[in-house]
Parts: C-alpha cells; sequence; structure tokens
C-alpha cells in the first residue's frame, strides 16, 4: 500500500526539522568551543607574567603563588572542558559540523605554553624552598667542624665513627657520661642534640656495629634517645653537608634505635 503523498511529505518535514535541531546544538557546542578557547586566550597573558616575574629572590609573595596555582587550576578544567565538547562534536555530531583544525592546534599549542610556564613557576618555587630548609637547618657545632678540619689535616685517610643524638636531655646526659673519649676523640652536647667523633675506629660489619652500639650507649635509657652513626674512610667524607644529611636522617629514626650510614 502507498503512502499518501500529503503523509509522506510531512515525514520528511518531520525529519528536516529533527537535523536542523541537530545542527542547532551542534552550532551551540561549537560556539561554547570557541567561548572556552577565547577565555584561555585572554587569561594567557596575565598567567604568563605572573610566572614570569614570580622570582622568590627578589621576595617569596605567597598571594602570587597561590594566584599563579589557582589560574593554572582553572585553565586546566577548561582545557579538560574543551577536549570534551571536541570530542562530543567529532563523535555525536560529525555529520552536521566540520571540526577546523588550526582550531585543535591552537588549543594543544595554549595547553602546552601553560605547562612551559608553570614548569617555570614551578622550578622557582622548588629552589627557594631547597634554599629556605637549608637556611632554617640548625647550624652545625664549630666546636665539631674545627676539630674535624684539624684531625684530617693531619690524618687525610683516617677511618671514624660520627654520632649524631638527639633526645631527651637528662637521657643524653646519662648516653655522656658512658662516652671514654681519646685523644683524637670530641664531644659536643647542645641541649636536646649530641655529637660524638670516635677517631681511628675500624667498623665491624653494620649488625654487629649496630648492636655493639645500643648496648653501649642507649641501654637503659628507656627509648629516650636515638641516634646515626655516620662510618668515614677519609676527610673528603666529613663535609658539612654530609652531617647535615646524618642530622636529616635521624628524623625517620624511632627513639631507642641507632641509624647506621
Amino acid at each position: 500500500m502507498q503512502t499518501p503523498p500529503g503523509r509522506r511529505r510531512h515525514h520528511l518535514n518531520i525529519m528536516s526539522q529533527q537535523e536542523i535541531n541537530i545542527k542547532r546544538q551542534a552550532q551551540s557546542l561549537e560556539r561554547t568551543l570557541q567561548g572556552v578557547l577565547h577565555l584561555l586566550e585572554d587569561k594567557y597573558d596575565e598567567f604568563q607574567q605572573l610566572c614570569r616575574v614570580f622570582n622568590p629572590k627578589r621576595g617569596y609573595s605567597p598571594t602570587a603563588a597561590k594566584d599563579i596555582k589557582e589560574l593554572y587550576k582553572t585553565a586546566g578544567a577548561k582545557f579538560a572542558e574543551a577536549r570534551a565538547l571536541q570530542q562530543t562534536l567529532r563523535s555525536k555530531y560529525r555529520g552536521f559540523v566540520q571540526l577546523d583544525p588550526q582550531r585543535q592546534r591552537q588549543l594543544e599549542e595554549l595547553s602546552l605554553m601553560y605547562r612551559k610556564d608553570y614548569r617555570f613557576f614551578e622550578q622557582n618555587q622548588s629552589q627557594w624552598e631547597r634554599e629556605q630548609r637549608v637556611r632554617e637547618e640548625k647550624t652545625l657545632p664549630p666546636r665539631l667542624l674545627s676539630h674535624l678540619y684539624t684531625l684530617y689535616r693531619d690524618s687525610p685517610s683516617l677511618p671514624s665513627l660520627i654520632f649524631c643524638f638527639q633526645g631527651d636531655f637528662t637521657a643524653l646526659q646519662g648516653v655522656k657520661e658512658r662516652v671514654k673519649l681519646g685523644e683524637r676523640d670530641i664531644l659536643d652536647m647542645t641541649g636536646n642534640e649530641m655529637w660524638l667523633v670516635l677517631a681511628g675506629i675500624q667498623s665491624p660489619e653494620d649488625s654487629i656495629l649496630r648492636d655493639k652500639l645500643t648496648e653501649t650507649f642507649l641501654q637503659g635509657v628507656q627509648g629516650r634517645v636515638k641516634a646515626a652513626v655516620l662510618k668515614i674512610t677519609a676527610g673528603e667524607e666529613a663535609r658539612e653537608d654530609v652531617l647535615q644529611g646524618l642530622r636529616r636522617s635521624l628524623a625517620g629514626v624511632p627513639p631507642g634505635e641507632i641509624k647506621i650510614l
């Protein structure tokens, strides 16, 4: 049975209207995509300027750092939105709109520019944080450094043990009383920290050394003291940065234990 001409034309008109509606949806998404791209372009100059002038050496600005991070987070969300719109237009509206490849390249190039400037900011901030940690580190006892310099100036290849103890002041005093210093040894105690250099000692295996040191120094102090020990065989190993590293390593040592480096 043939469809009457009037009904066939009505059916074709409905399909045509559906296509028009779909095309309008696609155009609306395309305009949204263009708006997102324009927003990212407009914000880029401000973002780049903030990243480029951020220089902690001229004075660290927490407000500037916060603004940069918030702008980058917002830009990241907009890039994700733009890519999602592109994907929707490709998959759902392929026959109704043709994506501009130049616009796609523009979006990816802009994303790369944002990432590049943010990495520049991150490098500056990381450098400032490292320098800040170094400045905040407590200086090493001058008497300890002077002793090590003299010791290894005269005996460059002398094996030694260098200790850094931390803990309760009274417990450290108890440990101090157990130490018998030789001519080339030194002990320096300030507050809750004590440094000890035992020179001319050939140390055994770590497990044997740890048991011996725990028995000698930490027995009876009820877990109120911890220590890190550096075994060295030459004066070049007794640098100030190495000793600061020895001190920092104590952060992960539980009270009542000794760490051997």
